[in-house]
């Protein structure tokens, strides 16, 4: 997979995830004025039902808190997407990148993707950053890999991403978690050839298993590979 390819996947998927986020906005807009409406008794013959709804206020409630959840979702989105734009244009190739970051832009904008073979990705919070001399981008595909792994054996799991360390390398730990399908999730990265492959020159993903390997695995990429 080029860099290229691994911008295209992401950036489509996010974006049709930013059309739904405002496809939600509209319609949360459109509700909001036909309560004025309502309100400034425009339209007498309203259900009464409606009517009720809006003298407790629960219609323009709701409205307001899901318009709100959507403009922050929204802005996510376009905060990952800058940060793509910029990781893909630094001239700094080998700048580090900060994996507690790109772990969650990348669970925010393949996140319409997972859904579409019923997989949640999950990134884990963390209070400081953990550096890795590795290009963003890099570990984008890597990831991108282990996701493909897991959606081609059916998908239905989710996974969740949280950056750390394994004998003082730099890496994601990759925990399979709920789902009808996570026995397969785990035989798929139980079987990859990342698993317990043997470092050769230049950036390269190394996946091996974490202190209890029966559902959690280390993707080490302090040499991650750039070769596709």
């Amino acid at each position: 997979m080029t860099d290229s390819q691994c911008m295209g996947r992401l950036l489509a998927s996010a974006t049709h995830d930013m059309r739904n986020v405002l496809a939600v906005i509209r319609e949360s807009a459109g509700l909001a004025q036909d309560m004025v409406q309502l309100a400034a008794g425009a339209d007498k013959s309203a259900d009464p039902r409606v009517i009720k709804a809006l003298d407790t206020g629960v219609w323009a409630h709701k409205a307001l808190k899901e318009a709100q959840q959507q403009i922050l979702r929204g802005a996510a989105l376009a905060e990952c997407m800058e940060y793509l734009a910029q990781v893909s244009h630094s001239e700094n190739e080998n700048a580090p990148c900060d994996l507690v970051r790109v772990a969650g832009t990348f669970c925010l904008m393949a996140a319409r993707r997972a859904r579409a073979v019923q997989m949640v990705l999950e990134s884990a919070d963390s209070e400081e950053p953990v550096w890795s001399a590795v290009p963003a981008l890099a570990v984008l595909r890597a990831l991108l890999d282990i996701f493909d792994l897991c959606a081609s054996v059916g998908g239905q799991v989710k996974l969740r991403f949280s950056a750390g360390r394994q004998n003082k390398v730099e890496g994601i730990i990759i925990e399979v978690c709920d789902g009808a399908n996570r026995d397969m999730a785990l035989a798929a990265l139980t079987g990859s050839p990342l698993l317990n492959a043997r470092p050769r020159p230049g950036w390269q993903a190394l996946l091996m298993p974490w202190r209890d390997p029966a559902q959690r695995f280390f993707l080490s990429i302090s040499a991650c590979g750039s070769e596709d």
